[in-house]
């Protein structure tokens, strides 16, 4: 009981530091290096439940035109963190779901906006390898924040184990038991 009560404590006391990513408080959108950076640190993890993409990329201005999955990825990770809405928007609008990558962009997307049913039906769709980690924590996050009782999270931990299996990286790794840790101690 005094363990739950800490970590309440320590939660409240960390959120007015948490960045919000659109209209969704509950997660930080880092970059690989950021989140390498926070852990180096020994900075909290456990209780922002960060979502890493590879990389964030400031030059958004050449988006439209931009083919490399990887690089839009980049790029609208940087605009979803930064708030960009009028330049999400239109990109969204005009993106098509030739390219891949565009799936995930939006659940990203959707999961900014407190939409996760909507998240998930994207994220099911997606199917490429190098994301495959990502995909399951988003799906697991996803269904977790759409349990009416959070104390029953048992239901998700199917996908916590399929990011895991997807996965040798011990960082990524780490996440996955950070995750485990917010959700059975909230």
């Amino acid at each position: 009981m005094i363990r739950k009560l800490l970590f309440l404590l320590l939660l409240f006391i960390t959120l007015p530091l948490s960045a919000r990513i659109g209209a969704n408080s509950n997660f930080w959108l880092l970059s690989q290096t950021e989140y390498n950076l926070k852990i180096d640190k020994g900075q909290n993890v456990v209780l922002n439940r960060c979502i890493v993409v590879p990389d964030l990329d400031s030059t958004i201005n050449d988006i439209f035109i931009t083919t490399d999955e990887e690089s839009l990825l980049a790029k609208f990770s940087f605009m979803l963190k930064k708030n960009k809405s009028s330049l999400i928007e239109e990109y969204l609008s005009d993106c098509t779901n030739k390219l891949e990558i565009n799936k995930l962009i939006k659940a990203l997307y959707y999961l900014s906006q407190n939409n996760y049913e909507t998240a998930i039906s994207y994220l099911e769709k997606f199917e490429m390898e190098d994301f495959r980690f990502l995909k399951f924590l988003l799906i697991a996050d996803c269904y977790y924040e759409l349990l009416p009782d959070k104390r029953n999270y048992k239901t998700i931990m199917d996908y916590y184990q399929k990011a895991m299996d997807s996965t040798e990286d011990e960082q990524n790794k780490s996440m996955i038991d950070n995750r485990i840790k917010f959700i059975k101690y909230l």
